[in-house]
């Protein structure tokens, strides 16, 4: 899971930035009104306040020591390095993030004399909402986002932000809450990142970062899902090219880059998904679902370290085909969604290498008359998914944990719809091994 104290000096918006230092920057040594902050024998009173979160509390290290709420530190004169990090609160289906803003990160402490610093949390406008790629809406909206309490239990529900952001397959949420989504057609950019705090409002969208590769080449269907990795770096599905890019942290803001990394000869890849050992899992055209080890994730190549194939149970045993979305939930069972069926991979049937066929313990026929594509979990383990046109669905904990064809638990109607796709929440569950699953 992604390190909780990662620490990556810049301004607030940048890729994988998840401590966030203040005016003062990263290093101590200057004072709260600059100069030279000297160090002497005595001690001094750090004074630090927390605002901005329900509970009032947050995420603080002064000199390598965490605090959690407001706290007066009594710590030898000199100067103090002072880190805030993003914290999560709140919610059943999705929690809220916060993201903070230190007034002096680089206090100086006087012998015999107090300093305070001010830590304020605001919540990230992209946090506390379900999200969904659509197509076919009856506005230009390509990705919808709904308030939690609206999507409790069957009912109708409308968009509290309906967004246009030029195509929203495979989407995804970095650390910070920015989206990032692929292109719809040839003349919007492959794939472009949007900053979180434009999701205040719906409306039609301007992607800060447009990301062009010649590593996507021009075979049509071109990247198709998105996902960052532990350490921040972004990894696309190119359908027609069959392989999978990376892109590392800092290649995400060159213009034109050529991925670090390729991972060839992976049909028609679809969805994305990376474990708590930091292997990642591709569903592909093949009808497979594909292990590339991390141990082999920084180099390009053509072969995956386990292939695998699920079939039906007995007595009518037929290959489970066209796997799309796939999602890890707390117990280390990836699911896929297959053609009109659900089914968990168990760790058992995820290990070993090479070429395996397993027939999942849990499978169950998500009867909603449509094709699902992209799943997503939220906080309490319930399943999301598209649904029938104007409608998509969930599937509670409770009814994963046995195989059948139960009706999902909420069904959603939306007059926002047309036909929902892909589904991600940010941030990811605590559980989750995604990088943008905040602690």
């Amino acid at each position: 899971m992604t390190n909780p104290f990662r620490h990556v000096c810049g301004a607030v918006g940048a890729v994988a930035l998840l401590a966030i230092a203040g005016p003062g920057g990263c290093g101590g040594g200057g004072g709260a009104t600059g100069g030279t902050c000297a160090t002497g024998s005595g001690s001094g009173t750090l004074s630090i306040r927390i605002t901005g979160t329900p509970s009032g509390l947050g995420l603080v290290t002064v000199g390598g020591q965490n605090v959690t709420s407001d706290t007066d530190l009594t710590p030898t004169a000199g100067p103090q390095d002072v880190k805030a990090f993003l914290v999560a609160e709140g919610g059943t289906i999705v929690r809220t993030a916060y993201t903070p803003t230190i007034d002096v990160a680089s206090p100086c402490v006087h012998a015999g004399q107090t300093t305070t610093v001010n830590v304020t949390y605001a919540a990230i406008a992209t946090s506390g909402k379900l999200w969904t790629g659509v197509s076919d809406a009856s506005s230009s909206a390509t990705l919808l986002g709904y308030a939690p309490a609206t999507v409790a239990a069957t009912g109708t529900a409308s968009a509290a932000v309906a967004a246009n952001t030029s195509g929203s397959g495979g989407f995804t949420f970095d650390q910070l809450g920015n989206v990032w989504v692929t292109g719809a057609t040839t003349v919007d950019p492959p794939v472009a990142r949007y900053s979180a705090s434009m999701f205040n409002a719906g409306g039609d969208k301007t992607p800060e970062i447009s990301l062009s590769s010649p590593s996507f080449g021009s075979a049509i269907p071109g990247p198709g899902v998105l996902a960052l990795d532990p350490s921040g770096n972004l990894w696309v599905s190119v359908v027609g090219a069959n392989k999978v890019v990376e892109f590392t942290v800092a290649q995400l803001s060159a213009t034109n880059p050529t991925a670090a990394v390729e991972r060839t000869g992976i049909t028609s890849p679809s969805g994305i998904a990376f474990d708590t050992s930091g292997n990642m899992w591709v569903a592909t055209g093949d009808d497979t679902v594909v292990r590339i080890d991390a141990a082999h994730l920084a180099t390009s190549g053509a072969s995956a370290d386990c292939t695998i194939t699920a079939q039906s149970p007995a007595p009518v045993v037929l290959a489970l085909s066209a796997p799309q979305g796939i999602a890890f939930d707390a117990n280390g069972n990836l699911w896929v969604s297959y053609d009109q069926i659900l089914a968990a991979l168990s760790p058992a049937d995820l290990a070993g290498t090479g070429a395996k066929t397993v027939t999942p313990a849990i499978q169950i026929g998500t009867n909603v008359l449509g094709l699902p594509t992209g799943i997503a979990f939220d906080e309490e383990g319930g399943l999301w998914l598209a649904a029938a046109a104007g409608k998509f669905a969930r599937f509670s904990q409770a009814q994963l944990a046995a195989s059948g064809s139960p009706a999902p638990d909420i069904v959603i109607t939306s007059p926002d719809l047309g036909y929902a796709g892909w589904f991600a929440i940010y941030p990811a569950p605590a559980f989750s091994p995604l990088e943008h699953g905040l602690p």
